[in-house]
């Protein structure tokens, strides 16, 4: 069974929240990297400041996730489901457009989650983090 404290690190479209910088940096408090974020993002001497730079995942509250309009999150959770390849039409154009712009790890998590479930991918995620 999939446990809740795992909920929020699994992104709708399948990018994985445990290894994005946004997530890892606001979670463990880390101001530096979330100034480096800003300034990666929206250049060097940026007025973001970096308490907006914020994420708990898909899972998490919308108030602090780093994109609250992101349509393929709004789509899944519409439909009742934690992840875009849960669902019947997976995978959507709106979804392929998303992959379409860089996210091809994302995509091959979506896939492979497809494959095999939601929780043994979790599983496969938690043994391949575990490796030195």
């Amino acid at each position: 069974m999939l446990e809740e404290e795992d909920k929020p690190i699994i992104g709708a479209c399948g990018i994985d929240c445990a290894k994005c910088r946004i997530y890892l940096a606001y979670t463990r408090g880390d101001v530096v990297e979330q100034r480096r974020i800003a300034e990666d993002l929206f250049g060097e001497g940026t007025e973001i400041p970096p308490e907006k730079i914020t994420c708990e995942g898909c899972g998490g509250p919308l108030d602090v996730h780093w994109s609250p309009e992101c349509k393929v999150m709004l789509c899944a959770h519409g439909r009742g489901l934690l992840v875009c390849s849960q669902c019947r039409e997976f995978p959507c154009p709106d979804l392929e457009a998303f992959y379409s712009k860089g996210y091809e790890e994302a995509k091959e998590n979506a896939l492979r989650q497809r494959e095999v479930g939601l929780e043994a991918w979790l599983r496969e995620r938690r043994r391949t983090r575990e490796r030195p």
